[in-house]
């Protein structure tokens, strides 16, 4: 895994605030994937909360191919040319709305999820916390992805000003019988599955281990206020983790037991000590909570069916805090990738 997370857009004072400090990371960013994930996708209509995704379709004639591990080789000229296909699905991985792009070599393509929703008159798909895929439209289960795909992607909350940086992995896409394939097809216009072992945190795929990692928080009610959403993706759904132990810490190494609930694919927890789920939150983090501090989870969800091949890691995800603070600027939004520790 490769150490190359960047912050955007944070403000020195919202730094400032929540005491943090650069980390390295070993989910993979910036690099090119056959295909995309982005893990949390939402929008309340155009103008309200959103997000917008930005996909570059390189030319194989300015990418080294060869050196990401997130990319199958080799790449053509015509294969830049074509459409991409992204998918949207729901909490529980259930698809809600997909459509293609026409894209052509070297190209920008922006998708505004708010507008996109609004046009194709889907109100079942507002205030819904999903996560969406993007792949190369002719990739199937028998044919590799041909494109190389760069993404970025920002939740708005009304501005600009609001944005929060949203992860975006970089997924293998290779025919469907690799052993490294993590993109799983069914037919041509519908997923199976993607699993981002490659560029995502790796997750227990042995009887008795677990993925440890730990996620900040900051929801001080005195000026600068914070406010805290947990944000965990998981490669599939799994009621071993409905249940969830975790160890809340203070600013000063005080830490208690807690527990908490993400049996979802998607998992986005509202941090504090009067929240609820509902709406766009699937649990709540709510006990033990200074003003500043982590909280440090111990996933155990090893499933049998996910047994490692030929030594390839069987399962990965991603996780990060969303923490707002509300400061002499108005409301901004910090992004902090989940701290790893490691499969213990």
């Amino acid at each position: 895994m490769l150490a190359n997370f960047k912050k955007v857009g944070v403000a020195a004072a919202v730094a400032a605030a929540l005491g943090a400090s650069g980390a390295a990371q070993a989910v993979i960013q910036s690099e090119p994937g056959d295909a995309l994930l982005i893990p949390y996708v939402a929008t309340s209509g155009p103008g309200k909360l959103n997000t917008m995704i930005s996909v570059v379709v390189a030319s194989p004639a300015t990418v080294n191919v060869g050196q990401f591990d997130t990319l199958t080789g080799p790449k053509t000229s015509a294969g830049c040319t074509g459409r991409i296909h992204w998918y949207f699905f729901d909490k529980n991985s259930v698809e809600i709305v997909d459509d293609t792009i026409p894209v052509t070599c070297d190209d920008w393509v922006g998708i505004d999820f708010g507008t996109i929703i609004e046009a194709k008159k889907l109100p079942s798909a507002l205030n819904v916390p999903g996560y969406m895929v993007i792949t190369d439209s002719k990739a199937n289960e028998t044919t590799k992805s041909d494109m190389i795909l760069y993404g970025a992607a920002f939740q708005i909350k009304g501005n600009w000003a609001s944005q929060a940086f949203v992860p975006v992995l970089p997924l293998i896409d290779d025919v469907d019988s690799a052993l490294r394939d993590e993109v799983k097809h069914r037919g041509a216009s519908f997923l199976a599955d993607v699993n981002p072992v490659t560029a995502g945190m790796l997750l227990a795929d042995e009887s008795g281990e677990g993925s440890v990692f730990s996620l900040r928080y900051f929801v001080q009610s005195a000026s600068p206020a914070g406010t805290t959403e947990f944000v965990l993706w998981f490669p599939d759904n799994s009621t071993l983790r409905s249940a969830q132990t975790v160890l809340v810490f203070d600013a000063d190494e005080k830490a208690i037991s807690a527990r908490t609930t993400i049996p979802n694919e998607l998992n986005v927890l509202k941090v504090a000590s009067d929240a609820t789920a509902g709406g766009l939150y699937t649990g709540v983090v709510k006990d033990g909570l200074a003003d500043t501090g982590f909280v440090q989870f111990d996933v155990i969800d090893f499933d049998s069916d996910n047994s490692t091949v030929n030594g390839y890691g069987s399962r990965a995800g991603v996780a990060f805090s969303l923490i707002g603070v509300d400061g002499a600027v108005g409301a901004q939004t910090q992004t902090e990738l989940a701290h790893e520790r490691g499969l213990q």
